[in-house]
């Protein structure tokens, strides 16, 4: 049973339009590639294995390798009979890589790999880099669509790095855009975005518009998934008006699907249908296998939202077929899931529960560990490799040159003589380079070790301002541009601006703790230690969050006898106080109290802030203050936003003043922080 689809007239004249300007474009863009091989041929001393039409023939393959997929086969095999017979190595390895990569598109992964690493090892061979450099590419993609993230990110780090040493633009944005959909797959979209930008900042500077356009229909997927689905759908727009440019049918069946799963996340379901039908007929004008699978689950998914199974059903299963065909792992994933709820919705729950088992079986065996170890380790390691390698051949290279004066010693006069000089001067010379080679093996460990930390003090900060400081400024933003525009009743402002004012303060709050967070992580702690009276840093910090008190109605009580002195640093204990005090005063319910104690214990005196508020389990308390625990905010009793930092920050700078934190809470009853500070002034001071 087949269902006519009606796209809005709008549309309709747009697609249209698009498909009569690919078939244009394509045409003249192959014609120009015939055109320049007939011109050849028709010279009078044309010669059939010239690297110049080996090179044309290999450039018109790939012109075929979605639309005609045949073609492409049968121009490849002529050009690597005419590489072999001339003993064209460039275009052997270069036809080598798109065997590879028409083999990926059928779904023969084996037959994929095998051609890539022959094209490699000739790159390799004849160093032809720019060949390697598309070899490793296309293995990192077979890789990839059979799920195996893992050897993909090497494959693709390895391109990048050859690429990045001959700048070669336009693969350096091809590749961190493949590397990002890598950590796409896994959720990782921070990181996923981070690449993507680096590969648009490439394409701008290049003044590549059709990579430009692939990077921003990549990072609009990216912004579907953190459902800012107004900006996914711009950038999509924007890409599809390039692609119908280009003549590019592969991407703009793409453009079409994401169109597809933006509608879909509105849960406007009949025009998903109408966005996935569009790609559904690019698909079937190139024979574009791999648009396929997407678009089939995207119009099964349609089709489910609109009530109709037997379509939803039918749909579901062609794609289920064609990624199965692939060995597209992550497809037959989706795949599975769509199938399980059709069958629920069906009522055919044995049905739903074997295709949900099926989906999740799948779904733990694509959480690879080693992927999941992070981009930062696995290049430091590769940037190491590769400079201890660079210096052993130095050393190698350093040493056959002391051989080679042997050798011309050896044939003087004075042989014996000669020869035990070079030797001992060979030797000499070995012992120098290999403890070169050592110290600067050292300082490549310890910068490794500096740029992991680096990274991993970058992807904090990053992971806390766009997680707790992009929706406070948002909300703040749009409640200003609201009374700018429209004003509010004094009933309004008094209702509104006391929240808006909670939340700049959060803002604030978190500024500060940022800022001296990030400093401590790059510079170390500098404390300043001096005598300073307890209670009294105390009391300033209670008048300062007694606002934020009183609107819960909480009571802050100060048990400090005065003079309690400690001999530590003054500002930093101050902060302390003040994230403790406020992170008890955050997770305390109305009319509840937070009471401030102080003993001395020895040489130390221990501070307590303790609330009765609503505590934590054991698990929560075991994590708080581990260095590898996430930096993550979360709301308090009247929906206040938190830092994210404050403990984390916490525990640095009484660690730095030379104390202890920990924490002691039961569930439901409340919290208490304790920390302790130096009484006298021999503890060790911070660097």
């Amino acid at each position: 049973m087949k269902y006519i689809v009606y796209c809005k007239p709008l549309h309709f004249i747009f697609v249209l339009l698009c498909f009569l300007s690919f078939s244009n474009s394509l045409a003249q863009s192959n014609s120009n590639i015939r055109t320049k091989i007939n011109e050849l041929k028709s010279k009078p001393n044309f010669n059939p294995e010239s690297p110049i039409y080996i090179d044309l023939l290999i450039d018109l393959a790939s012109k075929y390798k979605y639309a005609k997929p045949d073609s492409m086969k049968i121009l490849l095999d002529e050009s690597y009979k005419l590489s072999i017979n001339s003993n064209y190595k460039k275009g052997e390895s270069k036809v080598l890589y798109n065997y590879g990569h028409y083999f990926s598109e059928q779904g023969e992964k084996e037959k994929s790999l095998e051609y890539n690493l022959k094209s490699l090892e000739i790159a390799n061979k004849h160093g032809l880099k720019s060949e390697k450099i598309k070899a490793l590419n296309y293995m990192g993609l077979a890789f990839w669509h059979e799920g195996n993230n893992g050897n993909a990110l090497t494959k693709y780090l390895e391109a990048l790095t050859i690429a990045e040493e001959i700048e070669d633009t336009y693969m350096m944005s091809a590749i961190n855009d493949n590397i990002a959909l890598l950590y796409g797959d896994n959720a990782d979209y921070e990181t996923a975005l981070a690449f993507h930008e680096k590969s648009r900042q490439i394409s701008l500077k290049h003044n590549k518009e059709i990579s430009l356009a692939r990077t921003l229909l990549n990072m609009a997927v990216i912004y579907r998934e953190l459902q800012d689905l107004d900006i996914a759908d711009e950038m999509t727009d924007r890409c599809v008006k390039v692609f119908t440019k280009e003549n590019s049918i592969d991407w703009l069946s793409h453009s079409f699907e994401v169109k597809g799963s933006i509608a879909i996340k509105h849960r406007k379901f009949s025009e998903a249908l109408e966005w996935y039908s569009k790609s559904e007929k690019l698909c079937d004008e190139i024979e574009y296998i791999l648009g396929y699978t997407k678009t089939y689950i995207g119009l099964a998914e349609s089709y489910l939202g609109l009530k109709n199974l037997e379509l939803a059903e039918e749909y579901a299963y062609k794609a289920l077929q064609v990624s199965t065909d692939l060995s597209n792992s992550e497809a037959i994933k989706e795949a599975n899931s769509i199938l399980a709820n059709i069958y629920s919705e069906m009522g055919e729950h044995k049905k739903a529960y074997e295709f949900q088992s099926e989906y999740l079986q799948l779904y733990k065996m694509g959480a690879t560990e080693d992927f999941k170890q992070g981009l930062g380790v696995v290049r430091s390691e590769l940037l190491f490799e590769n400079q201890k390698n660079h210096l052993i051949e130095e050393n190698n290279k350093a040493i056959a040159e002391q051989r080679l004066y042997f050798y011309l010693a050896l044939s003087a006069l004075f042989v014996a003589t000669l020869f035990l000089i070079m030797i001992a001067r060979t030797n000499k010379l070995q012992k120098k380079f290999t403890k070169i080679l050592q110290k600067k093996q050292a300082i490549l460990v310890k910068r490794e070790s500096e740029l992991r930390k680096s990274n991993e003090t970058k992807d904090k900060l990053f992971s806390v301002i766009a997680h707790d400081l992009k929706g406070p400024i948002n909300s703040f933003y749009s409640l200003m541009k609201l009374y700018l525009e429209k004003g509010y009743t004094k009933e309004e402002s008094e209702k509104l601006f006391p929240r808006a004012l909670q939340g700049i303060h959060g803002i604030s709050e978190m500024l500060n703790n940022l800022l001296l967070w990030a400093k401590t992580q790059m510079q170390g702690a500098k404390i300043k230690p001096q005598q300073i009276d307890v209670n009294d840093i105390v009391d300033e910090n209670i008048v300062l969050l007694n606002p934020l008190a009183e609107r819960k109605a909480i009571t802050i009580v100060n048990n400090i006898a005065e003079n309690t002195l400690s001999f530590s640093d003054k500002d930093y204990i101050s902060i302390v106080l003040r994230n403790l005090i406020s992170n008890a005063i955050k997770f305390t319910n109305r009319n509840g109290e937070i009471n401030i104690n102080a003993i001395v214990k020895g040489n130390e005196l221990e501070v307590s802030v303790q609330d009765n508020g609503v505590g934590m389990d054991l698990e929560t308390q075991a994590k708080l203050f581990k260095e590898d625990n996430n930096i993550m905010s979360t709301y308090g009793t009247n929906n206040e936003k938190g830092t994210g930092l404050g403990l984390s920050l916490s525990g640095d700078l009484v660690e730095s003043n030379g104390g202890r934190i920990w924490v002691k809470s039961i569930k439901n009853k409340g919290t208490t922080m304790y920390f302790t500070m130096p009484i006298k002034s021999d503890h060790k001071k911070g660097d």
